[in-house]
């Protein structure tokens, strides 16, 4: 990959792929380079290029093509291999990279032999003695000026790069987002906003990730993005599981979901337009029906927790205590982003999963304590893991607990939103946390009413009468919730401090 990075930019400015891509002249017409020969189609292998020893430089070789991507591009797939000799395994030196005129590599995926496509960081070994098939993505790359090119850097004798069949798939839409299977996205504004936000911020640049049911645009890194998309794979299966087992009716998603992902802060800022409460790790935003996401180590108030927490450090004499504690205050912040990226990304998963699946919905009045409620009901963590979707969360147990028996009264926290404006606000997600866990546990059939009741609710005013038709007397409820809360504060142990 750092090969590719040391590669002058010559791009040209076709308005569509140019001329033998894909090698079909039996020439290396249009590639510019060295050290690479063509190969027939054979044994399964189209016709495509080397870098066998025979024919490479000095073991060495590299060959590129440059182009601008047409304004309907999806993807470029291609074949490829790497061979090495005995147990080697390849790696950055045998390689094939997409690049921008930024000189930042394209995220590659390959498809394993079921059909399912996976990140690829490095080109693999044959698989049954025929080459693998590759993917970029290049719905973020509409219109700009790309250039592939093929490394063979490794000088060891038998260590070489295959490539070929490289193809072009277009939408047919113009500035359309599809996605890596095949076939236009519905949100087909998200990808060109995202690059209108990058432009206009100054922001990292964007990449294109696609996971099983989930989309993603980031420009965080590669590690924090996947992360984030296996955490809402995971989620996807165990929350349709889990609520079907309730007796709830959902079903899957029809359509992707589609997660913004921001490297900083600022990004998240300019998601929104304005500078969002450094309380806020994560937003499901309803009128877009994406999920907005940002690497909370970077959130402003504990980088500046991080800053002055340091800097008392600074008074202590011993070098062996300062280091000591300097790496204290680094594994305590870094716990504790790492627990509110997993539980913001299950919360605001549990969001835009329960929008789309059936059993709430977009258009519809639906109260902030039963849909902060059911989000907290599904995002509880321990020292970074995340529990189990359902489980008793011991943050808005802790919360409920410093509360000492004061509550929100049930009617205003079902009828008003007003509390998340107020310095209530924790305790509000706390009870609500404690109202979904109360209601699905001993009341799961009233909670099902209830749902049906509101799904064509488009005003509040109607909320409280609608809560006591499906769950009874408001009165006689609260005492019943009032006492469950008590109940967890009691029997569960205050959270330690690590």
């Amino acid at each position: 990959m750092h090969a590719a990075l040391t590669v002058a930019m010559c791009l040209l400015g076709q308005a569509n792929a140019p001329a033998n891509f894909d090698f079909a002249k039996g020439t290396l017409a249009g590639w510019d380079g060295q050290g690479f020969a063509i190969t027939q189609a054979a044994d399964g292998r189209p016709i495509g290029v080397w870098s066998a020893d025979e024919v490479a430089v000095n073991r060495k070789g590299m060959l590129r093509i440059a182009f601008r991507a047409p304004m309907d591009a999806r993807q470029i797939t291609f074949q490829a291999y790497a061979d090495v000799k005995g147990d080697n395994e390849p790696d950055q030196n045998l390689n094939v990279i997409l690049a921008g005129p930024d000189n930042v590599p394209a995220p590659r995926q390959v498809k394993a032999s079921n059909g399912a496509w996976s990140a690829s960081p490095r080109i693999l070994l044959p698989w049954l003695g025929k080459p693998r098939t590759y993917a970029w993505d290049v719905t973020l790359h509409q219109g700009k000026l790309l250039q592939i090119v093929l490394i063979d850097q490794d000088e060891r004798p038998g260590h070489f790069l295959w490539a070929g069949d490289f193809k072009l798939i277009a939408s047919g839409k113009a500035n359309g987002l599809a996605n890596a299977a095949g076939g236009d996205l519905l949100d087909a504004d998200f990808g060109p906003f995202m690059l209108g936000l990058k432009e206009k911020n100054q922001l990292a640049p964007m990449n294109r990730y696609d996971s099983k049911r989930f989309t993603a645009i980031s420009n965080a890194s590669d590690k924090f993005t996947t992360e984030r998309l296996q955490n809402c794979e995971v989620f996807y299966d165990l929350f349709l599981k889990h609520f079907k087992s309730k007796g709830f009716t959902v079903f899957a998603p029809p359509q992707r979901m589609m997660i913004a992902i921001f490297d900083t802060h600022e990004g998240f800022d300019a998601y929104f337009g304005e500078r969002m409460p450094s309380g806020i790790a994560g937003v499901y935003h309803t009128a877009t029906n994406r999920l907005v996401l940002y690497d909370y180590a970077e959130n402003r108030g504990l980088v500046a927790l991080k800053e002055a927490s340091l800097k008392k450090g600074d008074s202590i004499v011993n070098p062996l205590s300062k280091d000591r504690y300097a790496e204290t205050v680094e594994r305590k912040l870094s716990d504790l982003s790492k627990d509110a990226n997993l539980s913001t990304t299950m919360h605001e998963c549990a969001h835009q999963i329960s929008f789309n699946c059936g059993l709430l919905q977009r258009n519809c009045d639906v109260s902030a304590s039963i849909a902060e409620g059911l989000a907290t009901y599904c995002e509880s963590t321990d020292e970074g893991d995340w529990t189990m979707l359902g489980a008793e969360n011991p943050m808005r147990i802790g919360t409920l607990r410093q509360a000492r028996g004061k509550y929100i009264p049930l009617t205003e926290l079902l009828r008003s939103e007003q509390w998340r404006q107020t310095q209530y606000v924790l305790l509000g997600y706390g009870q609500s946390w404690a109202l979904f866990h109360y209601l699905m546990h001993r009341q799961p059939a009233e909670l099902q009413k209830y749902f049906k009741l509101i799904e064509a609710r488009k005003t509040p005013e109607g909320r409280l009468a609608d809560f006591q038709e499906a769950f009874g007397n408001l009165r006689q409820f609260e005492t019943r919730y009032q006492a469950y809360m008590n109940e967890m504060v009691a029997r569960t142990a205050p959270t330690k401090a690590r």
